[in-house]
């Protein structure tokens, strides 16, 4: 079947010319009131012309579906738990999780509380989408949908609903703030390696040499400072009840397995404002970029918004906007408008508790509250699954927290049992179950302020869009023409009473319940700081004196530092160009915090003594050419395995993908060369040595130098960190089909990039699987506030999802060499040739 499936792919891309994807030239539309003009320009980017905001959104739902309607359709089948339906059972568990937390229903219900104006706007947009869909067989719609079909499957396309774009606002809250395996990863840590040296596995953030976004001068708020928190926190009736769960590690079963959404393992962003008081033309500078998982084609879309009204508070102004889309949703995420630019950060919140409830053992459809057996909700699904007969039935069962979480797929194992042994059988029997309380499984409003965000045309507006931000939790930075900067985090933030929240607690009281959410009024703003920027680099908003405590999973703050460190050196004067530097920035701060340490290590092996003393004398810098950078990478790879890889449970030790470059682990590394005596340098295999620090050091060193002439000969010259630490752009379905030849029409790469892990210009790799690139910026933009004209611009592919189309893959290369195009903002940049243009016209 596989040998059919591949003659059958490359006969059709051998016969079938790339114009069979192209665009029509004009088109009679029904649903448009007005003629729209689409000039798509050399980048493939489409500004569209329209006469009102109806029209313009049919518009950019017309062309969002032309360049990446297989990209839509993936993303509605994941936010509706449908793959299972074009993937067969491969891809079920993904299906059962979905439907469990019931995306697709929040996402109708939320159609239904929806404001006039808004769903008026999503309807709009859909209808545009359909208008090029629908009609189309199948096979039509790109070469995906073809291969599909020499499956077997020729099902009919149907039309797309608001409820599809709202299914992947939950999509995108479930990846940025989904923690709850990360609960369950740091009870097995401590079933490990014990609770103190858990305690060192994940470090606090050194507040003393990092910084915080909003500073404590810059706030005001009211409550108890912040103590103890974190694993510090615990007692020994907690570890006990933790302990006590079954989270898969001793069962054999595998809790950890990656949501595969779209967008890959891993959050995170920079985003930075300088003043006017510190640039060269008086006026501030934004810049952003977010990180996400590596994919192809990019979840970004560029696009240029105009319309002659649907702009300002009343909506009656002109209404312009140029940035990065999602395909599949109305308006922009991030960009900029006639008068604000606006840029994000990843928050990192705990939005997600595990309850831990009490099962009746003689009715499993009952828990315990407060004493007395209570009903659960009871929701039967149908999941349907290719190639067999009958679909799979799941009964989502729910507590007042909400849905249990580990009936079906890879969480089965988090239920558990206690024997009571004071107890006669079988009331010593206590059953378990997990369920799962999340601020994201109750209706937003994120259209609204998406709506409310691209009209508003200051601060006070910008920070008023942002109330309607419920998830996930954002650091929303701001710029205006008229140049103030500003600072808004977002998001439902659980108010804890008594828990921390890092790990499943008991259920059957109301002791640990949510007392509600901070309010938006206490959630950190700042506008204008006194010291002329903002750093949001997903380091911590505020300080321990706030007394929320609204980013637990913070990055530790190496990118933050180095950004406020080229700030502080920087002065002022700052220009676009200088802001294309400090994006592409690689130095890597944990080198200078490591490599101190090797100056005193003696090698027997010259070679290798030599190959230390030119690391030392490196610039620290992850630069493509840079064989002293490939050196250290090898170093990093091999200190991880021998600090950690003895005493993390094997069974663990793969189900954290980002494992050697979680910035708390960079910080756990630095904070125990300070501690000779720590028991992580302890190699637990050598029961009669403890080892010391410099043994360690020794071992890793040689070890990664001996790998490195292994894989790049013994010529160190010769080395390059590009030749080892490289992207590769899969699609996510056909990307991984296992079929060279399909996987070769799809995908994109190896190609060399600079950085790694927590350099500014951010690409973490995996130690396990030779330096290969998983998490990327996956766009750059530099936002120029005394000229719009001058904003620049880049995501990691290109514009179409169509595989062989000329802008399929014609960014990768100014993207990994931090290279950028012009938004073309003013209209005469836009339809200047070569610009292609597009006429939609009404029926």
């Amino acid at each position: 079947m596989k040998r059919l499936l591949v003659t059958a792919a490359v006969f059709f891309i051998i016969s079938v010319p790339l114009s069979a994807f192209a665009a029509k030239v004009t088109g009679n539309l029904e649903g448009l009131s007005a003629p729209v003009e689409v000039y798509t320009d050399k980048d493939g980017v489409p500004h569209i012309y329209a006469e009102n905001m109806e029209d313009l959104l049919f518009a950019q739902g017309y062309v969002h579906a032309q360049d990446r309607f297989w990209q839509m359709e993936f993303w509605r089948r994941i936010g509706s738990g449908r793959l299972s339906e074009l993937f067969g059972e491969a891809v079920l568990g993904v299906d059962i999780y979905i439907r469990t937390v019931n995306f697709r229903g929040l996402a109708e219900e939320e159609y239904e509380i929806m404001d006039d104006e808004t769903r008026r706007y999503l309807e709009a947009y859909s209808a545009g989408v359909n208008a090029y869909i629908l009609g189309k067989k199948f096979h039509q719609l790109g070469l995906e949908f073809r291969l599909l079909k020499m499956q077997g499957l020729d099902l009919e396309i149907e039309p797309w609903t608001p409820a599809n774009t709202l299914t992947w606002f939950k999509v995108m809250a479930e990846d940025a703030d989904g923690n709850m395996r990360k609960e369950l990863y740091t009870i097995d840590i401590i079933r490990s390696v014990g609770i103190d040296l858990a305690r060192d596995f994940y470090p606090e953030y050194d507040y003393i040499n990092n910084p915080v976004i909003v500073e404590d001068s810059e706030i005001s708020f009211s409550g108890k400072k912040r103590e103890n928190e974190g694993l510090a926190a615990l007692t020994d009736e907690d570890i006990s009840l933790l302990l006590s769960l079954n989270t898969g590690l001793v069962g054999g079963f595998d809790p950890y397995t990656p949501m595969a959404f779209g967008k890959g393992e891993g959050v995170g962003t920079n985003a930075w404002i300088v003043s006017g008081d510190l640039t060269a033309t008086g006026k501030p500078i934004l810049a952003n970029d977010p990180h996400l998982g590596i994919q192809m084609p990019s979840i970004w879309y560029e696009v240029g918004l105009h319309s002659k009204t649907g702009g300002g508070p009343d909506g009656t102004g002109p209404f312009n906007l140029r940035g990065f889309s999602f395909a599949g949703v109305p308006w922009i995420i991030l960009g900029h408008n006639d008068r604000i630019a606006w840029g994000m950060s990843f928050m990192s919140a705990d939005a997600q508790d595990l309850f831990i409830e009490r099962i009746n053992p003689y009715d499993p459809n009952q828990y315990e509250v407060n004493g007395r057996w209570v009903e659960m909700d009871i929701r039967r699904e149908e999941i349907v699954i290719k190639d067999q007969d009958e679909p799979y039935v799941l009964l989502v069962r729910s507590t007042r927290h909400g849905p249990v979480v580990t009936d079906h797929g890879s969480l089965m194992s988090g239920n558990s049992y206690d024997i009571v042994p004071q107890k006669s059988f079988p009331d010593n029997l206590e059953l378990a179950a997990l369920s799962l309380r999340w601020s994201a499984l109750q209706p937003f409003e994120i259209p609204k302020m998406l709506l409310m965000l691209c009209r508003a045309q200051n601060y006070e507006e910008f920070r008023e869009a942002m109330r309607y931000f419920s998830g996930p939790n954002m650091q929303m930075t701001y710029a205006d023409v008229e140049g103030n900067i500003g600072f808004q985090a977002t998001g439902l933030i659980p108010v804890r009473p008594k828990a921390s929240g890092l790990f499943p607690v008991p259920g059957w009281t109301d002791e640990n319940e949510w007392s509600g959410f901070v309010a938006f009024e206490d959630m950190p703003w700042v506008k204008n700081p006194s010291k002329g920027y903002i750093i949001a680099a997903n380091n911590p908003t505020v300080s321990v004196n706030y007394p929320h405590d609204i980013d637990r999973d913070a990055d530790y703050g190496y990118r933050a530092r180095r950004i406020m460190d080229m700030i502080e050196e920087g002065g002022s004067g700052f220009t676009v160009e200088d802001m294309k530097v400090m994006q592409g920035d690689d130095l890597s701060n944990s080198a200078n915090e490591i490599l101190p340490y090797l100056k005193g290590i003696s090698f027997e092996d010259a070679a290798v003594g030599a190959a230390r003393d030119r690391l030392l004398g490196w610039d620290r810098r992850m630069g493509i050419e840079s064989p002293e950078a490939a050196l250290y990478g090898y170093f990093w790879a091999a200190l991880v395995e021998e600090i950690f890889k003895d005493q993390i449970h094997e069974s663990l030790w793969n189900k954290d993908k980002a494992l050697g470059s979680r910035s708390s682990l960079l910080g756990c590394v630095n904070n125990i060369l300070k501690e000779p005596d720590n028991g992580w340098w302890d190699d637990i295999k050598t029961l009669d040595t403890i080892e010391p620090p410099d043994e360690i050091l020794t071992r890793a060193f040689k070890k990664g130098y001996n790998k490195g002439v292994e894989e790049l000969g013994e010529n160190l010259d010769k080395w390059e960190w590009g030749e080892i630490h490289t992207a590769t752009f899969r699609n996510q379905t056909f990307g991984q089909s296992g079929i060279n030849l399909i996987e070769k029409i799809f995908n994109r790469g190896p190609v060399a990039t600079a950085g790694g892990f927590h350099q500014v210009n951010r690409s973490d790799y995996s130690v396990e699987k030779a330096f290969e690139v998983y998490h990327v910026s996956s766009m750059r933009a530099i936002y120029d506030m005394s000229d719009l004209s001058n904003t620049l611009m880049i995501h990691t592919t290109g514009q179409s999802g169509h595989a062989g189309k000329p802008h399929y893959d014609d960014f990768i290369d100014r993207w990994r060499k931090i290279e950028y195009h012009p938004t073309r903002w003013e209209e005469e940049e836009a339809k200047a040739p070569p610009s292609r243009k597009m006429v939609l016209k009404p029926d």
